[in-house]
């Protein structure tokens, strides 16, 4: 072969590889996907700002949990997650995680920790976690663009992108370090959203199919799924009413709710059981309803003479659809009662509704679930709420709605109804307004779209008015135009700048935080405190605290809690209500120990209320603890005043004692406890607080030990309990006997006669041998306990009368003082063969005296001497009586029964 052919061959195979592509990519093409990187990117970098200018920490106590979920499946596989049992949470109960947790966060940022590090990108699940929030938020931006050029062309795409990318409402759950479900549940709404619109239109089995897929993997990771289900069944019913049905409406709508609800019923959280809830029953009951119009009308031709053979017949017919109908409303008034309430614990399945999304459609509710309406996120959303997280867009927003209802196609009363929906939802409750984020971005980028088409009409000049439509003169200018631009593209900057500023000065503080962190006066409270929750407390420790702080305590310090966030035992949240605010420190110790707790957290805000405190929450506690335990137990009229106001009894509460104790009371105080100038700042406010300040308590009498104190502002305050007191209470309670505990001396009380005061005393009736009866007078201080005796069968000088003390468990181990016995007085013990034996000390005639039908004893609990059994106040102790009728040695005529009796303290 000829170098010549060879050179011609070789050249005819390289043009044949490195051809010149025929498809050209237009400008615009290039200009969109240059602008989509752009946003996207923006989109990313807004939200993972606090990463550059801040600690690299979870931002919220809630996403603890979910941090925690993803270690574990990152550990031991997806599978083991099926199966985990935490005993570590809701101490002693436990946790069954599968069947109380939502998948979709947790399994999704593991799926990406597996992926980067099977290729080579070695990261830790805590920095997978943090960056996935952001990383999801901005594909979010990507979705919302294809949904808003689906709802109508690429330019409303790119708003409603710019929009969600920068929009307040959306950035404040989105950020790096806001690792919760909301990262996902919007993602998975906004897809199904694109996807079943897109359906709509096209009639695409696999837009169909996409939108199920998101619809399940939305139900797997969010509650809110309900509010996609619940829109989508109102848009069907909607479109029949409206005579807008299609077939392509009947195939989407049964391809995405079948596909979405098997997904849903395939969580174990969410199981097949939810397919009875009545917002699980509506969007399936519109689908049937969807299915019977479509028979209708393909049986259109047959109904005539279908009428006429059946009209012999239509008695038992119309019997035989009415009877089971019938039955099925018999079978509800019977199971619900005359009154079939809608609730989330219903006993009948049909009428159960999730507690949460009753609230949001009812927000009356909440004021039978009080334990839902302490949390602020929960809360009806104030007016100013809305602008400060839609900001200009609230103003675009509706105009929006109004363009889309001109327009009217079956894709614009979709984006109509979300907008609605989603208002109202977030009225009801202000942590949805991240639902109507997007909702808001898209009709504003609609309108914004349809505001300024018109001037851009001649800018271009390719079309000339028409006046019907536009409502314009045709004498409109160019520079007309370029001032409705300036002034749109002024007021969205001014959005954008607020958007960022927004981002900055608020969301970038985490809400455990004082302070930002990117200042120079960082607020390191709570990781100080879990640094030592983690590090010095035993594993052993179960901690107690109110259930916003439940999460971060288990997850960050892996110690046993009682409650947290998931509040789905609202008993034994009550039940530590109840603990943190009874009136005395025993009734506190009595709850703590259901739960063998070791140590107490409690938040004090300082009566600063940006801190948030235990200080602003403590009226939830009262409301749920009565709620739950009833106002025989706990009653908030005894805390709280008309208007809220706080009562006296406040102030004798146990979780006042706990944030207030130990905090100085003034500047001098202050100095000399040589409190950093931050700590100073905060203790300010409550210095002027002089309710607050008067009724600080001295001490805590031993209940609580001294407590660890967070660094920065003393905000959070760690006691280790001491149950001595408890211990002491339930002695008490276990004893026949409990004297009165005197405030002064005994030591004059042994006169041989029973005064008024004595006679006043607590007393307990004694029977002997043969019927004989005594009437015991008692009463005790921390040195001694008085016996004062009345018999009337006793004989002063020809009696002996005696007491036999011992340890509760050791009767056969006593104390021995006889009155006249032998004629002298006695003082000895009880040998362990049962002699007696003297004191080597000998006889106290201090302790000593009789009267006419009267014996005192004045008895020492713990006077040193050897031979002496012990008392100490709060413990249980046995006596028995001993009478010696008209004789003075021996074994006694006659002895009582051993009684037990209790030292007593003084308890708190």
């Amino acid at each position: 072969m000829s170098f010549g052919k060879f050179k011609r061959s070789s050249s005819r195979f390289l043009r044949q590889v490195f051809h010149r592509p025929r498809a050209k990519i237009s400008r615009g093409s290039l200009l969109l996907l240059v602008t989509l990187v752009i946003i996207f990117v923006s989109a990313l970098m807004i939200r993972l700002e606090p990463l550059f200018n801040a600690q690299p920490i979870v931002r919220a106590f809630d996403p603890w949990f979910q941090l925690k979920v993803t270690e574990y499946i990152a550990e031991n596989g997806y599978a083991a997650f099926f199966t985990w049992f935490d005993e570590s949470t809701w101490v002693p109960w436990g946790r069954d995680m599968a069947a109380t947790s939502y998948v979709g966060v947790p399994f999704t940022s593991a799926f990406f920790y597996f992926l980067l590090n099977g290729i080579g990108i070695n990261v830790s699940v805590l920095t997978v976690s943090l960056v996935l929030p952001a990383f999801m938020g901005s594909l979010t931006v990507l979705v919302a663009f294809f949904l808003g050029r689906e709802l109508a062309n690429n330019t409303v795409g790119l708003f409603a992108a710019i929009f969600t990318a920068f929009i307040p409402a959306y950035l404040q759950r989105t950020i790096a370090g806001f690792y919760d479900n909301e990262c996902i549940g919007v993602f998975a709404i906004v897809l199904t959203t694109f996807f079943f619109m897109r359906g709509l239109k096209r009639g695409s089995l696999w837009s169909s199919l996409g939108a199920g897929l998101s619809l399940g993997y939305l139900q797997a990771s969010w509650g809110a799924a309900e509010f996609m289900l619940g829109l989508l069944a109102l848009y069907g019913f909607l479109m029949l009413v409206m005579g807008r049905y299609s077939r392509r409406l009947l195939s989407t709508y049964l391809i995405t709710i079948s596909l979405g609800l098997f997904i849903g019923g395939l969580v174990p959280r969410i199981g097949f059981a939810s397919l009875t809830k009545l917002s699980t029953l509506a969007p399936i009951g519109i689908g049937g309803l969807l299915i019977l119009y479509e028979v209708w009308n393909r049986v259109s031709g047959y109904r005539e003479a279908t009428a006429a053979a059946l009209s012999p017949y239509m008695k038992p017919i119309m019997v035989g659809l009415v009877a089971p109908v019938a039955g099925v409303v018999g079978y509800l008034i019977y199971v619900g009662g005359t009154e079939l309430t809608i609730s989330p614990f219903s006993s009948n399945p049909i009428l159960r509704i999730g507690a949460k999304f009753l609230t949001v459609i009812n927000p009356f509710t909440r004021l039978d679930q009080r334990i839902l309406a302490s949390v602020a996120e929960h809360l009806p959303s104030p007016w100013g709420s809305f602008y400060n997280t839609l900001l200009i867009l609230i103003f675009f927003f509706p105009l929006g709605m109004y363009f889309l209802f001109n327009r009217g196609r079956d894709e614009d009363w979709l984006m109509l109804l979300y907008g609605v929906t989603s208002v109202y939802f977030a009225g009801s409750m202000i942590r949805l307004t991240l639902i109507l984020a997007p909702g808001v971005a898209i009709l504003s980028a609609f309108a914004t779209y349809s505001v300024l088409a018109p001037f851009a009409k001649v800018v271009t000049q390719r079309s000339v008015f028409e006046r019907r439509r536009f409502r314009m003169s045709s004498s409109l200018t160019s520079e007309h135009a370029i001032t409705a631009f300036a002034f749109v593209g002024l007021l969205l900057s001014v959005n954008l700048v607020l958007g960022v500023q927004f981002m900055s000065q608020q969301v970038g503080n985490p809400e455990f935080a004082q302070a930002p962190l990117a200042s120079s006066g960082q607020a390191t409270d709570w990781q100080t405190s879990m640094t030592y929750i983690r590090n010095v407390l035993p594993p052993t420790a179960v901690v107690a605290s109110w259930w916003d702080y439940g999460y971060w305590i288990n997850g960050a310090t892996e110690k046993p809690t009682i409650v947290d966030n998931a509040t789905f035992n609202s008993t034994q949240i009550a039940q530590i209500g109840y603990a943190m605010m009874a009136l005395n420190l025993t009734e506190s110790l009595r709850t703590f120990k259901i739960w063998n707790t070791t140590h107490v957290l409690v938040y004090f805000g300082h009566r600063y209320s940006p801190f948030g405190g235990d200080d602003g929450k403590w009226p939830w506690m009262v409301r749920i603890a009565e709620d739950r335990l009833g106002s025989d137990m706990i009653d908030d009229e005894t805390y709280l005043g008309e208007n809220d106001a706080t009562l006296d009894a406040f102030y004798d509460s146990t979780i006042f004692k706990l944030m207030v104790y130990g905090e100085p009371k003034n500047q001098q105080e202050a100095d000399a406890l040589q409190l950093s100038d931050l700590r100073v700042q905060v203790d300010n406010f409550l210095w002027n607080d002089q309710a607050w300040l008067q009724n600080m308590p001295v001490d805590l009498h031993g209940a609580f030990k001294e407590p660890f104190i967070s660094s920065s502002y003393g905000t959070v305050k760690i006691y280790e309990i001491d149950y001595t007191m408890y211990y002491q209470w339930l002695n008490r309670t276990e004893a026949d006997w409990i004297p009165d505990l005197a405030s002064t001396s005994l030591a004059g009380s042994l006169d041989g006669n029973l005064d008024d005061d004595e006679l006043g005393l607590t007393n307990y009736e004694v029977v002997f041998g043969g019927g004989y009866k005594a009437q015991v007078y008692t009463e005790s201080n921390s040195t001694h306990m008085y016996y004062g005796i009345n018999m009337d069968n006793y004989t002063q000088g020809e009696d002996a009368f005696g007491i036999r003390i011992s340890p509760e468990d050791s009767p056969s181990d006593s104390d021995l003082r006889v009155i006249n016995y032998n004629g002298q007085d006695f003082d000895g013990y009880v040998r362990y063969d049962g002699s007696w034996a003297e004191d080597s000390t000998g006889t106290n005639s201090t302790e000593f005296a009789t009267g006419e039908n009267v014996i005192e004893f004045l008895v020492p609990l713990n006077g040193g001497d050897p031979q002496d059994v012990a008392m100490f106040p709060g413990m249980n102790y046995q006596i028995r009586f001993l009478w010696w009728d008209n004789i003075l040695s021996g074994e006694p005529s006659f002895a009582s029964s051993w009684n037990t009796f209790w030292a007593p303290v003084q308890l708190y």
